[in-house]
């Protein structure tokens, strides 16, 4: 049986707002707040964490670095595993490292009823939805690096034995050296997902997947960027539920109009249309009059949905 003691668990997150604190409190109370810890992959000097939280800050000079691993532009939220090895370097004592987002939303009132489903579990890393990796899925191409059958998981949250974390880490910084001296593209580097499930596989390591051991239901545990749940989503909910991800107003807000934006910015055929009438047009109340319609049109559309 593995003994609470042995757990520690850390929220990953870049910044430590309601739902960080939240989060925090409430798995504390089952792994102990000595046991507890925010590991955030930012620059020190642009967060301050609350007095009272203990945490674990890294980036590419401090606890890792990027002389020995590979520091993709989008690290931060593509590389999950560097969060465990944070942990890996700055902690000890442990059997096991837990690493949940701060965006999941256990359907309980106790820490407790969702964890210890796990205690006697034994193997070397749980992730939900763990198994082979489908040949759609978005970062399946950055398994070819592996040279091994690709594998996947979700890594919103997952459970590490810590003999695990040095085997991975080893595999990192050779492939980061591969990347660094062959100039291989970002976009090419395996994320978290795929790289931990297909080395810790190839390695012939006890991994499986979390959801299969749990008593709680994942229907509502998705990644999928159109799939998002308020908390007014969940007042009817009853059952046991790994809800993800949960947001508040403000960050549904700014999710949506960042993924709009981006899609907007990639409509080059109507930006490039728009952008060569009115440049083109030498009247400026011709102009004038081309922009009052376009924006007309767009606030139609947006009514119409």
């Amino acid at each position: 049986m593995v003994e609470r003691k042995k757990n520690a668990i850390g929220i990953r997150c870049h910044n430590i707002g309601k739902a960080e604190k939240e989060l925090y409190l409430f798995v504390s109370e089952y792994f102990g707040k000595e046991n507890t810890f925010f590991v955030m992959n930012v620059d020190p000097s642009k967060v301050k964490v609350p007095e009272g939280f203990n945490h674990i800050i890294f980036n590419h000079e401090t606890i890792l670095s990027s002389e020995k691993l590979f520091w993709p532009q989008d690290v931060a939220w593509k590389c999950g595993d560097y969060c465990h090895y944070a942990m890996f370097n700055a902690l000890s004592g442990y059997a096991y490292f837990w690493l949940v987002e701060p965006d999941i939303k256990f359907c309980c009132d106790k820490a407790e009823t969702f964890f210890e489903d796990f205690e006697t579990q034994e193997a070397d890393f749980l992730a939900p939805k763990f198994g082979k990796a489908y040949e759609k899925l978005p970062f399946y191409p950055t398994a070819k690096v592996l040279e091994s059958e690709p594998m996947s998981c979700l890594f919103g949250i997952t459970r590490m034995n810590l003999a695990l974390i040095p085997k991975l880490l080893v595999t990192r910084e050779k492939l980061s050296e591969k990347f660094y001296k062959e100039k291989i593209p970002h976009k090419l580097y395996p994320n978290d997902e795929i790289f931990v499930s297909t080395v810790a596989t190839r390695l012939g390591l006890r991994c499986a997947p979390l959801d299969k051991f749990s008593s709680f239901n994942f229907l509502m545990f998705s990644v999928d960027p159109n799939t998002y749940f308020l908390e007014q989503d969940l007042s009817s909910i009853k059952g046991k539920f790994v809800v993800h991800p949960l947001m508040d107003e403000e960050t549904f807000m700014n999710k949506k109009m960042r993924r709009f934006e981006g899609l907007l910015n990639n409509s080059y055929p109507l930006l490039d249309f728009m952008a060569q009438t009115i440049n083109k047009c030498s009247d400026e109340k011709l102009q004038k009059r081309l922009k009052d319609q376009f924006r007309k049109r767009l606030d139609d559309f947006v009514s119409g949905l």
